[in-house]
């Protein structure tokens, strides 16, 4: 008697771009992240598809001005990828997902305005420390941890360049 095969789920493959924003406080030069709150509760970092012909530098500075309606923007540095898996079950399709994130410099004169037309209802800025504790998502905490990692390098290094000036 044979045995009935199961049919296998379809996997797709998905690449994405971000970025971990950040500021500096005016008042106490305290670093603060943006982070985004979608209508489901869960805060997140701006991402979205990286399309054909784009590179992931260029998707994520897009993706921070359409989500966030941030354009005055830089990158300052790579900060990797992160992977992972889900099911969607609208598709009936599993997705494997990786994200490439860079850290990018807000330069100031804008207010975020979350994208509404995405399910973004609140966009804030927080300390690292706060966003570790609001983003469920582990792969995104660490890209986060990786954010103030490179971040306090920054720091570091500028301190030691004040010191040599004098200043």
């Amino acid at each position: 008697m044979a045995t009935p095969t199961k049919r296998r789920k379809p996997v797709k493959r998905a690449r994405s771009a971000g970025g971990v924003v950040f500021r500096r406080d005016g008042a106490t030069g305290e670093i603060r992240i943006l982070v985004l709150q979608h209508e489901g509760g869960k805060w997140m970092l701006p991402k979205g598809t990286i399309e054909p012909g784009e590179t992931p530098e260029a998707v994520a500075l897009r993706e921070v001005r359409e989500e966030t309606g941030l354009s005055k923007v830089q990158v300052v540095t790579d900060l990797g990828q992160e992977r992972y898996s889900f099911f969607w079950r609208t598709e009936d399709t599993f997705y494997d997902k990786t994200v490439h994130y860079f850290l990018l410099e807000f330069l100031g004169g804008e207010e975020a305005q979350p994208q509404r037309e995405e399910g973004f209802v609140a966009a804030e800025w927080i300390t690292p420390t706060d966003a570790l504790a609001r983003i469920k998502y582990k792969e995104t905490r660490e890209i986060v941890r990786r954010a103030q990692i490179a971040l306090d390098s920054l720091r570091l290094a500028g301190a030691e360049g004040a010191g040599e000036d004098g200043a």
